[in-house]
């Protein structure tokens, strides 16, 4: 299938990922699919995207948008969404053997052939690939770019959804990482106490996977003051561990507060991208925002270290080698000591950048306290949830009805 001669973007949410997405759209010899591994299209029709987005109540902060994001996968809907895995977000998302689900393989080909039918290159930029980058560098080739943000202030951008409309979905989204595939040997290098529990995450049992889902929400929801820590320690490892595993078999990394800082650096993107990509791109839109937040119960400081000392220690031991090498069928594009060391060197720019803000707001416990109480949900409780776990297959089927008739669901 390396006929297709893909790029990949392997990011994250709130990393500027649909920002880059828009940069390489404006190239008229590409498509791009944005995060076509999307669990949305699980749950929405091709006629109900635009509600979908319609329903967000929090300003996601994509003014540079010309147009929607999911417009290209609209477009190829018909020709391909019948070949569409149900719910691949976090299925398989580290690949037994580092090989990619037939399912998946097929449908992400399809869209490219869609592409390619159109005379386009095609440009998948993902926020739920960066655990299967060797996988699928092995299995369609092309030209892989994993793409990262200062992480103390993506983590603030996680957590400002909670503050503006009780939105806990990026909070969540590292356990999902770390829990769902908490088997791999790569998230397994997280020590033991400070592991997400492993919950059921079956591909064909909505009702099961939709208890699970509810129960990483209310682990990162509760009011206890010591959630703050435990849900900063557990984006800290995602964070380091999944852009490890792209960055490993990666052809460029693109740091993309860099790209906004250095005029230097954003050249050599600029550069590699047209001779490596034959792209013309242009940054000059590019903003930065700093989204520090300091917590009266969490030591950021003091969590840093203790992630980037456990890390440290698999490197030594070996396990971190052993645990990258398991993602591809093929010997990683960069050591893993070598990415290692690019991920280590960036959270300790992340520290001192923090330091030097002026810009960084605070949440007491109080504070805290008061967001965890204001949108907590009933399926939060265990008992309630599994009442909801035996009446959901009833249930959702109407919901979703109510939901493409406009009611809010």
């Amino acid at each position: 299938m390396s006929e297709f001669n893909p790029i990949f973007v392997h990011a994250s949410p709130r990393s500027g990922s649909t920002y880059f997405f828009n940069v390489l759209r404006r190239d008229q010899s590409l498509m791009c699919f944005n995060e076509a591994i999307n669990d949305v299209f699980s749950h929405y029709g091709k006629r109900d995207i635009a509600r979908f987005k319609a329903a967000q109540k929090w300003n996601v902060n994509h003014h540079f948008l010309e147009r929607d994001d999911f417009d290209e996968l609209v477009a190829a809907w018909d020709a391909v969404m019948h070949l569409y895995p149900p719910f691949p977000s976090f299925q398989d998302y580290l690949p037994t053997n580092g090989i990619p689900p037939t399912a998946l393989r097929t449908y992400l080909a399809g869209l490219m052939q869609y592409a390619c039918s159109s005379g386009k290159r095609p440009a998948l930029c993902e926020i739920h690939s960066r655990g299967r980058a060797g996988g699928l560098r092995d299995v369609f080739g092309g030209f892989h770019i994993v793409q990262y943000r200062d992480p103390l202030s993506q983590f603030g951008s996680f957590f400002r959804p909670v503050t503006e409309a009780g939105e806990w979905g990026f909070l969540t989204f590292p356990l999902m990482e770390l829990g769902i595939s908490g088997e791999h040997a790569l998230y397994r290098l997280v020590p033991q106490a400070w592991r997400v529990p492993v919950l059921p995450w079956p591909a064909r049992d909505r009702a099961l996977r939709w208890s699970s889902a509810m129960q990483y929400i209310s682990m990162v929801a509760s009011p206890h003051r010591d959630t703050i820590v435990k849900a900063f320690r557990w984006y800290l490892f995602s964070w380091f561990l999944s852009n490890l595993a792209a960055l490993s078999y990666s052809d460029f990394a693109l740091d993309i507060d860099k790209t906004y800082d250095d005029y230097a650096y954003r050249r050599i993107v600029i550069d590699v991208l047209s001779s490596k990509c034959g792209v013309a791109v242009d940054f000059s839109d590019l903003a930065k925002f700093s989204r520090y937040y300091e917590f009266d119960s969490l030591d950021i400081a003091a969590v840093c270290d203790q992630v980037t000392s456990a890390i440290k220690d698999a490197l030594r031991s070996g396990r971190v080698d052993d645990a990258v090498r398991a993602l591809g069928s093929r010997a990683p594009t960069v050591p893993a000591a070598a990415a290692s060391k690019i991920l280590l060197e960036k959270i300790d720019q992340s520290l001192t950048s923090m330091a030097a803000s002026a810009d960084r707001q605070r949440i007491s416990d109080q504070d805290w306290k008061h967001l965890a109480a204001k949108h907590r949900k009933i399926w939060f409780h265990p008992g309630v949830r599994a009442v909801a776990q035996h009446v959901y297959p009833l249930a959702a089927p109407i919901a979703r009805v109510a939901r493409r008739a406009g009611f809010v669901v």
